[in-house]
Parts: structure tokens; sequence; C-alpha cells
């Protein structure tokens, strides 16, 4: 007589329909007794059930024990109703909102803390609400973040090169400006921070969390801010001998933005006030100032450049700053050093036309980055589907804007030149004098390289023009 076996087909049906009824009479029973503790809890005494998640998705159990408490005192921010503008905007760009999250990113030979500390409005600002500023720099430049938030008033993305103990600096850097100054609570609200370093320069300490960074005590009795009172030369950076990475800064702060249109901007040029809403009113005004139509030539929009002497105002609108002009304490940007770097179509007729206090932002003049206007390094609002910044540039090689729009160039792109908005770079008019040998070194090889290597690359990918260079 053969033996009873469970490898029989037969039992071995009818051995999984058992298992998967058993299965489900336990997940049944779990439901009921989890339904049973929640309505105990809601009828207990005033005690509420809250459900809280870590940033990241993070396990709560490598939580700090006062997590909760310290984002407790963070204010609340509820995202107010889309404007008519914003539903318009939003219909008219199809664009997808998303909300910023911290996250832990390689990017090429760097490591990324993306969103490490996130602007409370900026958080969950819609795709069509607004217009990002995306910028970048290290602790040294902290000083012209409040100038820019006070004036922008809308989300910025700031990512910060951090090597080695600069890391420190700039977390003190970054508790100090969110508490510590008149514009804090702007700042608070407004600017995102991404924080990056390079992987053979690694940090001694990085932060787990926002909560992390933010628990520690403000420093506001400081006899300086922690961005000021380390000279340059006593930076990781500088005895580590590194070069500043630019455009990797100019691209994490654009990546990170979760508004359609973005500013990518020098944290050292300041716009005129009321930008961000003058523009949204403009293309809701008249859509015909978007390419919509894909046989179109791609656009971006510049805003003109200017510097002012030391000790002078920053120009707040176009009748200041052209009260300025007359008196020779403003000029273009950079005119001693290139005049044909920040000169504009019609940039004679911009300075002669004056502004009323009425006046809609509008498109001035337009015209391709070719022939005169080859040279041409411009600051814009874009859609940020135009090519990214060459991240083998550094800022010490120079022509790390104008491979960008060599690119552009080659794409065909339009640029749409703006009024009555500016720029207007941190007071201080640049002169011309003696570069540093180092580099000067670093500018030879680097138009080097440009030439032998970076100009063919991009001709095959993009195509070729005689008109357009680097």
């Amino acid at each position: 007589m053969a033996s009873l076996s469970f490898c029989n087909r037969r039992y071995v049906r009818l051995w999984t329909v058992l298992i998967l009824l058993s299965v489900a009479l336990l997940l049944v029973w779990r439901n009921l007794q989890q339904a049973r503790k929640l309505a105990a809890t809601s009828n207990g005494g005033g005690h509420k059930s809250v459900g809280f998640l870590l940033p990241n998705d993070s396990d709560a159990s490598r939580a700090p024990a006062n997590y909760y408490a310290d984002y407790d005192q963070q204010p609340k921010v509820v995202r107010r109703e889309d404007s008519p503008r914003t539903k318009e905007l939003q219909s008219l760009l199809k664009c997808r909102n998303r909300s910023l999250r911290f996250q832990r990113l390689q990017h090429g030979d760097f490591w990324l803390l993306q969103n490490l500390v996130v602007g409370r409005k900026s958080r969950d600002v819609g795709c069509a609400e607004s217009v990002t500023y995306t910028t970048n720099g290290d602790f040294t430049f902290f000083d012209n973040l409040e100038m820019v938030v006070s004036r922008w008033r809308a989300p910025v993305s700031f990512a910060i090169h951090s090597p080695g103990y600069d890391l420190n600096t700039t977390l003190d850097a970054i508790r100090y400006v969110r508490n510590c100054l008149p514009e804090s609570d702007s700042i608070k609200d407004w600017v995102s921070f991404h924080v990056y370093f390079p992987n053979r320069h690694m940090p001694d300490y990085v932060p787990y969390d926002e909560a992390e960074v933010l628990r520690c005590p403000q420093i506001c009795t400081l006899v300086s801010p922690p961005y000021a009172g380390i000279p340059p030369a006593a930076s990781y950076k500088s005895r580590a001998n590194l070069t500043y990475p630019i455009n990797v800064g100019r691209n994490i702060a654009r990546q990170a933005a979760n508004t359609h249109f973005i500013f990518a901007c020098d944290i050292e040029l300041y716009p005129s006030v009321g930008f961000v809403d003058q523009f949204l009113d403009m293309v809701a005004r008249n859509h015909s100032v978007l390419a919509l139509d894909p046989r179109q030539r791609r656009r971006v929009y510049p805003l003109p450049v200017f510097e002012i002497e030391t000790g002078v105002q920053v120009p707040a609108n176009k009748d200041e700053l052209l009260a300025l002009h007359r008196k020779q304490q403003a000029q273009v940007f950079h005119l001693k050093l290139c005049p044909t770097c920040h000169t504009i179509p019609g940039q004679a007729e911009w300075l002669n036309r004056t502004s009323r206090a009425d006046d809609q932002l509008h498109v001035f003049s337009k015209t391709l980055r070719k022939w005169k206007f080859r040279a041409w390094e411009p600051f814009y609002v874009s859609d940020n589907t135009e090519p990214l910044f060459d991240e083998r540039v550094t800022w010490e090689g120079q022509s790390n804007k104008r491979i960008q729009n060599y690119a552009m160039c080659l794409l065909d792109y339009e640029y749409h030149v703006l009024s009555p908005a500016f720029l207007v770079h941190s007071p201080g008019i640049k002169q011309s004098s003696k570069r540093d040998a180092t580099r000067i070194q670093y500018a030879k090889q680097m138009t080097k390289f440009i030439q032998a290597k970076i100009e063919p690359e991009y001709r095959i990918l993009f195509g070729d023009s005689a008109a357009c260079r680097t």
C-alpha cells in the first residue's frame, strides 16, 4: 500500500487553499483589533492619535529623543487656496505640483544633502504659483541672502559647497540667518538649503536630518555672523587648495526647484522689487510671450544687469536705477571689464525710457545669442529645460556660463529681454586689475580644454554654427 504523501498534487492544492484561508482570517482578526484600539483612543479623555512621517520616510527609532518637540515648535504653514492666476497658469503650463523633501544623493563626485533645510512656504508651493530663484555659493556668500530674500519674496533654492570642516560653518550660518536677522522669518519661509561636498573631502560629521540641524541652540549673541568671522584663507577649501565647482552648485539648485519657472542667478545679484508677481501676471495676461507651439524657437527671459558704487542704496525700481545712472553712480555690469558681456539689445533705449508706477512687465527686445551678442552672458527666467551647466568648468577657470549659452546658441534659443525689471550687483563697481598668477593659469588651461574637448562635443550634440562661440 502506497504511503500518504503531501507532495500528491491533490493534497498540494488542498493545502494551498487551507493556508490562504488561514492568512485571510488572520488579517481580518488583526484589522478588527486595530479598529477597537483606535475607537478606544479617540474616546479616551482628549488624547488624540497623530500620524507623523520622518523626512525621507526614515525609521522613527533613529530619531532624536526631542524630535517631535522640535518640530512642534516650527510654525505650521497651511497651503492657501490656489488663486485664479495659479489655476489658469497650471492649466496652461500643464505642470505638476510636488513637495520638497530631504534626500541624500550622489551627484557625480559629490555627496548631496538635498533640501537639508526647507523653506516653510517653499515646501509645498504650487508649480505655477511662483518662480524659484536658484543660486549657489559657500558660507562666505551668506551675507547676500537677506537682501535677495527681502526683494524676491518667493522660493529660493540655495546650493552650498561645504567640503571638510567647512560644513560646520555652513550649518552655523544656516541657523544664524534663520534666527538672527531682520528678515529671518522670510528666510525661514522661502529658502531651501542644499549642502554638497566632494567624496574625497568628507566632513567628520553630517547631520541626520533637518531637525538635527535646527535643534542646536541659536547663536545670535556672536560678535559677528559665522560666515563673517572666519577668514577665507582659514577655510577647508582654501587649505585643501580646492577649486570652486560653481556649475555643480548651479545644477543642484536648479534640479531641486519645484516650480515650473526658475531664475538661475548668482547670489550677489539682487532683483528689482516685485518681480515674481510681475512676471506671472505678464504670462497670465499674454500667453503669447511663451513658446507653447513646439515649432516655435525655445526662449528665455533675461533681465538687464547693473552695478552701483559702494555706499549707494540698492535701487528698488527702474526710476531709482535711472536716477543713479544719471549721476554716474550706476552702470551696466562689467562695463569696464567686458563691455559686450552684459549689453542687451536696445540698451540705449532701455536706459532712456523712464518707467511709471503702473508700468507692467513686458518683453522689451529680443535677439539670438549670435554675431553681435555672441559674448553675452545673460541671467534669465526659464522653464528649467535649457541645457544644464557644464560641471567640468570651475569658477577659477572662467567661461563657466558661456559654455551653456554656447549650447543654447547652437539650439537657436531666443532671448526675450524684459522691462522695467532688472538686476543689481552688490555695491561696488569692479575695476580692471591684474589677476593673480594662479587664476590666470587656471583660465589658460580651461580655455584650451574648452576648445579641444568641450566645443567639439557640443557641436556633435547640439549642431554647428559659425555664428556661435563660447
